[in-house]
């Protein structure tokens, strides 16, 4: 990706697989659901679902297209860095001491750099803001990044684990040495 020893970390990306079961799971349940409002409410046959199967599909096969194109994967955790994709799928290198916040929260990565200069490439403050990575249900703060990890293999609990690993003080040193 960008010379980074993939060897030392571990790489997420978004699995089809997952996405597909979790929507597929979750499509069963809410036609299961419709049929018993039928069948309860308004006196019709539980499996009479024509007129609302089609919108059904249709959510579902929209939130698996807008799913996909979410931004941010693939992504390579190492000891002393984080590589994130970009909207324009170039990398984005942050070093682990530049960030502030590093956690899982609710399904989504969410990372504050508190040193921008401290990532490759340096990004202006206009390309901070057209990464558009935060949740745009409220301001975000200005080196904010938040990544949806709906569906990601090998999963959230290795990407906790992958981020609670602290580099020693020697891979630190070595990677100081090596720019």
């Amino acid at each position: 990706m960008t010379g980074v020893d993939a060897a030392g970390g571990v790489r997420f990306e978004r699995s089809r697989a997952r996405m597909l079961a979790w929507l597929a799971g979750t499509l069963v349940a809410v036609t299961a659901a419709a049929g018993a409002v039928n069948a309860l409410v308004f006196d019709e046959p539980w499996w009479d679902l024509w007129t609302v199967l089609p919108v059904f599909l249709l959510g579902t096969v929209g939130s698996y297209v807008r799913i996909g194109r979410q931004k941010g994967l693939p992504l390579l955790v190492t000891p002393q860095e984080l590589v994130l994709t970009r909207p324009d799928g170039s990398p984005l290198v942050i070093e682990r001491a530049a960030l502030a916040v590093t956690e899982v929260r609710r399904r989504h990565l969410v990372l504050v750099v508190a040193d921008p200069q401290r990532t490759r490439p340096v990004l202006s403050a206009y390309e901070w803001g057209e990464l558009g990575f935060w949740n745009q249900s409220r301001r975000p703060r200005p080196h904010e990044i938040q990544l949806p990890l709906f569906g990601i293999r090998p999963g959230v609990d290795r990407l906790r684990a992958a981020l609670g690993q602290v580099p020693s003080r020697d891979q630190v040193d070595r990677a100081t040495d090596a720019r």
